[in-house]
């Protein structure tokens, strides 16, 4: 096993599970859209599609913040790193034929 083989396979990983978290976090926006009961009088007084939006959370909050940009991409790097670690040290101490 070649380490560019190891490296592409960790980076794959850490997407995978990124992306899953976001899918996750989508259909739950889609969940609690679906499962909302509305109030019809005042849905009336408002006609916008602006006030679902301001009583059910759609997806991921957006804090403009510095660290949480940070924080995922030292995540991703966490776990890349661990899945590239545990995968290297299980193809090292298989037998090679």
């Amino acid at each position: 096993m070649t380490r560019k083989r190891v490296v592409m396979e960790s980076v794959l990983f850490a997407a995978a599970i990124y992306i899953g978290y976001f899918v996750f976090m989508i259909f739950q926006g889609l969940v609690l859209t679906q499962r909302h009961v509305r109030d019809l009088d005042l849905t009336k007084q408002y006609e916008r599609a602006e006030s679902l939006q301001a009583q059910v959370a759609f997806g991921m909050i957006e804090r403009n913040s510095e660290w949480l940009t940070v924080a995922a991409i030292g995540g991703f790097i966490v776990l890349g790193g661990l899945y590239g670690c545990v995968r290297w040290m299980l193809a090292k101490r298989r037998p090679q034929p």
